[in-house]
């Protein structure tokens, strides 16, 4: 048996990239078959293979000359070439200490000739060897015959590279891939209690724009210059981060990468530097000077992290969302942040339960009054959530997560659905109230959002006179052309309509003239402005008059004082609602306030 060799440095690393290059997992493969027997003629030989060595064995991918699947690893020849990590070569076994008490050497198949030659991984990692044998003392392989078996072993190498790349090179950029960062991210956690204290691996993502901002580009300039675009932004990011590092991509416009440094403020000048080469605008080829929008989102790789890497670059992610969210350059990872999202996918997978019918969700209303009668004239249903663990979830919470998935719209449904059921059993009351329901935007952009409404009031045998909806103004000018057709129909129907928080989303009031709906709802930071001061005052009463000039009937939110009142009768408002009247109640609590006040429509 050979002596035993010492176990190099790197070989965790070795095997590492063994294992993830799949190479001892894939069956007899052509080209290992092939590049044995052009080794085994151009030099002369009887023996030639292909082999790959793990912990413990040798395997034979391929062998010609033998028939052989494994050896033991220390009766293996081409673990001294793994060792070594050069080429190899013994002129006579029997004369070289290194493999003279080999038992192939003197029982079959009496090798008396080696020469081997690595296969290196994509990192430079020897896997295994091409190798050549004899059996005689072969002097006469010279310099010339091992530069043939070395290209032979750069040729298989090449091969395996280029397989390996498949699952790690993005084809359309030719960075990699998000699985590759994923094990770069492994390899930096296990060498993290490794690096000095004050030194940290930083994992970045970039993001060089929305998806919406490159749809636009694409629609304007064409897909070339799209794909143009995105490589410009690959090439200043690998710039910045410098060209000895790697890009990865991680989503359509997504890169990864890392960076070294130290916590604080070389590592933020880092970070500005880069983001401010990135959004150096280019010439695009046409004339047209584009600028990137692209934000960083960090996260640090610590030691002792029990992380895994899958989080760390979830942690990136998180951090380069936050950066988006707060029109931020740049975004370190802040738990706090991960706190809220678990809170809000807490949220999304336990609202389908709600919508089943467990009396999670419910409808407050608030009375809406008629200023000149003081009668109740219809009510706003407002969504409640009482989560069984969570408590009280707050509506705007509920909605900003909902409506950014598919949840929006059978949530929709259940708000009308709830809020015509309630119509109906007031009506069985002897209470006739319209009842106003706020849409979101993915509502109205819906374009069955017509039939979605109709089909409610089909299903209770109502009129559409029952129903009010409400938009925001953010919400109606997203996309007015497509909007005002849906709102048409449904006047067709008799459904009414109102654009809520009238002047706190947008400024241009043009749309006005295009827009036909029932009503104008004036926020309350107006109302409060009127009491404050008397440019509220002025500015309320011409949102008034604006209103009343276009034919629009008015509603003022949350009017708190008789004196409140008595100026928006003054100036010709209609309705009203606010906690001077009621705050939300809940449907009995409502039909008892009504009969209290013993004014009802």
């Amino acid at each position: 048996m050979m002596k035993s060799l010492r176990i190099p440095t790197n070989e965790d690393e070795r095997l590492e990239a063994l294992r993830r290059s799949d190479l001892l997992n894939l069956p007899r493969d052509a080209i290992f078959d092939r590049i044995s027997q052009l080794a085994a003629r151009l030099l002369d030989m009887p023996i030639a293979s292909v082999t790959l060595i793990d912990e413990s064995k040798q395997w034979f991918k391929s062998a010609v000359g033998v028939d052989i699947e494994q050896v033991p690893r220390d009766a293996s020849f081409c673990t001294h070439a793994i060792h070594a990590d050069v080429d190899t070569v013994a002129h006579d076994t029997t004369q070289d200490a290194r493999f003279a008490t080999n038992p192939f050497v003197a029982g079959e198949p009496h090798v008396r000739f080696y020469a081997g030659a690595p296969l290196r991984s994509a990192e430079g990692y020897s896997l295994g060897t091409l190798c050549v044998l004899d059996t005689k003392p072969r002097h006469d392989f010279q310099d010339a015959e091992l530069k043939t078996l070395h290209e032979l072993a750069d040729i298989l190498s090449s091969w395996i590279k280029l397989r390996d790349s498949a699952g790690y090179l993005d084809a359309s950029t030719g960075v990699f891939t998000r699985r590759r960062m994923i094990e770069q991210i492994a390899r930096e956690l296990k060498q993290a209690d490794k690096q000095p204290s004050a030194a940290v691996r930083l994992v970045g993502i970039a993001d060089v724009a929305l998806p919406k901002q490159m749809h636009d580009l694409s629609q304007v300039m064409g897909h070339e210059q799209t794909e143009k675009f995105v490589i410009e932004c690959i090439d200043r990011l690998s710039s910045a981060i410098g060209i000895e590092h790697d890009l990865y991509r991680i989503g359509l416009y997504r890169f990864g990468f890392f960076l070294s440094g130290s916590i604080g403020a070389g590592v933020q000048r880092k970070l500005n530097a880069l983001v401010k080469k990135l959004h150096e605008p280019f010439d695009s080829g046409v004339g047209v000077l584009l600028a990137p929008s692209a934000t960083l989102g960090v996260t640090a790789i610590t030691a002792r992290s029990s992380e895994t890497a899958e989080e760390v670059l979830r942690q990136a992610s998180v951090a380069a969302d936050d950066a988006w969210g707060s029109s931020r350059y740049w975004a370190f990872y802040e738990p706090q942040s991960d706190a809220l999202r678990a809170r809000k996918l807490r949220l999304l997978t336990d609202l389908p339960d709600a919508l089943a019918g467990s009396e999670q969700l419910y409808l407050v209303y608030q009375p809406k009054i008629d200023l000149a009668t003081g009668a109740c004239v219809g009510v706003e249903a407002l969504l409640r959530w009482e989560h069984p663990t969570l408590g009280p979830v707050s509506p705007i919470e509920l909605i900003d997560a909902a409506e950014k998935t598919a949840l929006m719209r059978p949530l929709t449904n259940w708000v009308i659905d709830a809020a015509l059921s309630q119509r109906i059993a007031w009506q069985e009351q002897g209470l006739t109230l319209q009842i106003a329901v706020n849409l979101s935007a993915y509502d109205l952009a819906d374009d069955n959002i017509v039939n979605r409404v109709c089909q409610g009031l089909e299903k209770h045998g109502l009129p559409g006179e029952s129903l009010e909806l409400e938009f925001t103004e953010s919400t109606l000018i997203r996309d007015l052309d497509a909007v005002i057709p849906k709102l048409e129909q449904l006047h067709a129907f008799g459904v009414s309509t109102a654009i809520d928080d009238f002047g706190t989303g947008y400024c241009n009031l043009s749309y006005l003239l295009k827009l036909n709906v029932s009503k104008i709802k004036i926020d309350r930071r107006f109302v409060q402005a009127l009491e404050e001061h008397s440019r509220g005052k002025t500015l309320i009463r011409a949102i008034i008059r604006l209103a009343q000039d276009l034919d629009y009937r008015i509603v003022v939110e949350g009017v708190e004082n008789e004196s409140t009142v008595g100026q928006l009768i003054e100036w010709g408002c209609e309705q009203a609602q606010g906690y001077l009247f009621s705050k939300p109640l809940r449907a009995d609590a409502l039909s008892a306030w009504v009969a209290a006040r013993g004014v009802a429509n």
